[in-house]
């Protein structure tokens, strides 16, 4: 689901770039998605190379390599050398417990908020029903200025 609302999320960013903050918080449904955990550690080592959206990106973009891989952290590291990241770096940085605890405590205050499954949206901090469509999407974020 996630996959298929990003295009929408690209979309409203460009469109509202100058009147929408777009925050991501991790949310990983390790329960159904086996490498959704090792895909968020991926981004954030990516990040702190400053490369966050863009390893974001390629995770969307190819989800169907890596979802059910049993070997996603050699997929990862492939993604990362395509970045141009120091790949030594981005190998060490997986098993940052730094990152671990980032994406518990994002995991964690999704629970609080009531989070039950992604993507979940909140629009000027309210939890939204998942609009069906980009026009949908945006007459929202309209109504809301």
């Amino acid at each position: 689901a996630c996959s298929a609302y990003e295009p929408i999320v690209e979309k409203l960013q460009q469109d509202f770039k100058d009147s929408l903050v777009f925050s991501y918080r991790h949310f990983p449904l390790t329960q159904i998605h086996q490498n959704a955990l090792s895909s968020a550690k991926a981004s954030e080592a990516a990040g702190l190379q400053n490369k966050f959206w863009e390893m974001h990106d390629i995770l969307y973009k190819t989800q169907s390599e890596w979802s059910l891989s049993a070997n996603s952290k050699e997929i990862f590291i492939g993604y990362a050398k395509t970045l141009g990241l120091d790949v030594s770096k981005f190998s060490q940085d997986l098993e940052l417990k730094s990152i671990d605890e980032k994406i518990k405590s994002d995991y964690e205050s999704g629970i609080k908020l009531g989070v039950q499954g992604t993507p979940t949206f909140f629009l000027n901090g309210k939890k939204i029903d998942n609009p069906r469509s980009y026009e949908d999407f945006k007459k929202l974020i309209e109504l809301a200025k």
